[in-house]
């Protein structure tokens, strides 16, 4: 693949699966077919590629994906979902292109381009919609006044974090004169961030942000970003803006609840009650249309009992595709806790490690604002696992080959 039908291959790949941001002008008609088509389309292309190789996060990634497929028949053994409704699952399935990709000759630096431009573009949009808040231009959640601010939960935010640690991660492995470019890109990821005003997620992004900083430090900067950073959440904690209290108040209700906490009470439900028998709560339940009955019983248990299987993680992983893909999860998880990895490739751990926090009470697991971030995160986790194995492809172990294995290993690593 030329490295120009590489870029269009990867930015048609991620907007397909983010369905353009969730458009509201993609979401019926000629190009939401076109988007489903063209999903269609990648996972074709991916399936010969299914078992081609072993070893790496193979496995796990076979184990969510052919758990995804089996669940489309699920939905319909259990709860009688008719099969014309497996589109509804089709953006989930996209989880096969990464055994295409990691049959293909692409480099970390391409898909790095072409995530930080979707970062931006992710920017742009969020800044834009986040101005003209009046109409709602991408996404499903209606505008409203929430938490101190009009909340704007922009999708797409896989490829947006994945970006802002892309950025954190060049401020410090590249030369004086990009640093402030890559400094001002995080900064401006951390304000959209807090714009969007999800504790959890303002949070998580913080800490990413000081352990970075902090790993990559002398001791003396160390103690500088230990009070930077306590010195920006203190402010910000005992400010008296609107977003500061918005998050205050939340955090009184949620802590107030006690075991009566929404999302405690959900996960006990649709782990205890919701699957009605033994095949379901292994396989899985399946992805819902909420046009179908199944559907609209999900629909029903949100609004009666503000039970949001959005909300509970990894037991929506479990309940919608089964213990195998739930299995699929932990394994990758595991195996990221273990990997080491070269200092400009930070940024993977980072979002890897962000999954995981956020795993037990967000859809960020199957949201398909998540899952192409998370496809390429482990193709090149994938692509590093790989790369032993060709440096031990030496035909000879002369101290002339071995100084020629260690070019080869740097010349590998500026290829990567």
């Amino acid at each position: 693949m030329g490295k120009r039908h590489t870029y269009i291959f990867l930015f048609l790949l991620i907007a397909v699966s983010l369905k353009i941001f969730d458009a509201t002008i993609a979401q019926t008609g000629i190009l939401k077919n076109l988007i489903y088509g063209a999903s269609l389309i990648f996972i074709l292309m991916s399936l010969p590629f299914l078992f081609k190789k072993k070893g790496g996060f193979i496995l796990p990634v076979q184990l969510i994906s052919i758990s995804i497929v089996i669940s489309i028949f699920m939905a319909q053994y259990t709860w009688g979902q008719p099969l014309s409704y497996a589109g509804t699952t089709i953006p989930y399935l996209l989880w096969f292109t990464f055994f295409y990709l990691i049959n293909q000759n692409i480099s970390i630096q391409k898909i790095e381009n072409v995530v930080l431009v979707f970062g931006a573009l992710y920017t742009v949009l969020f800044l834009f919609q986040y101005t003209h808040n009046g109409v709602l231009y991408f996404g499903f959640r209606e505008l409203v006044e929430d938490r101190g601010v009009i909340r704007i939960i922009f999708p797409g935010g896989g490829v947006f974090f994945l970006s802002i640690f892309i950025a954190i991660n060049k401020v410090t492995v590249t030369k004086k004169k990009a640093k402030f470019l890559w400094l001002s890109l995080a900064a401006i990821g951390m304000v959209i961030v807090v714009l969007q005003v999800t504790r959890q997620m303002i949070a998580v992004v913080v800490l990413m942000y000081a352990i970075h900083f902090f790993r990559n430090a002398n001791a003396i900067q160390k103690l500088g970003i230990v009070i930077f950073f306590s010195s920006i959440c203190y402010f910000f904690a005992n400010s008296d803006n609107p977003i500061t209290k918005g998050l205050k108040e939340q955090q009184k209700q949620d802590a107030s609840a006690g075991k009566d906490y929404i999302r405690l009470l959900a996960a006990e439900y649709f782990l205890k009650e919701f699957t009605p028998n033994i095949a379901s709560k292994v396989l899985g339940n399946g992805y819902y249309n909420e046009t179908s009955e199944y559907g609209k019983k999900i629909v029903a248990v949100s609004e009666l009992y503000g039970f949001f299987l959005s909300d509970v993680g990894l037991v929506e992983t479990y309940v919608l595709f089964g213990i195998f893909a739930l299995f699929g999860y932990l394994i990758i998880f595991s195996k990221i806790l273990f990997f080491k990895l070269p200092r400009h490739l930070q940024y993977l751990q980072y979002y890897m490690v962000m999954m995981i926090l956020t795993s037990v009470t967000s859809d960020f697991l199957i949201s398909t604002s998540y899952l192409i971030s998370t496809i390429l995160v482990l193709t090149i986790y994938q692509k590093l696992f790989e790369k032993p194995l060709h440096l031990q492809q030496t035909k000879s172990k002369s101290p002339h080959n071995v100084r020629n294995s260690k070019a080869d290993q740097k010349v590998l690593l500026l290829q990567s």
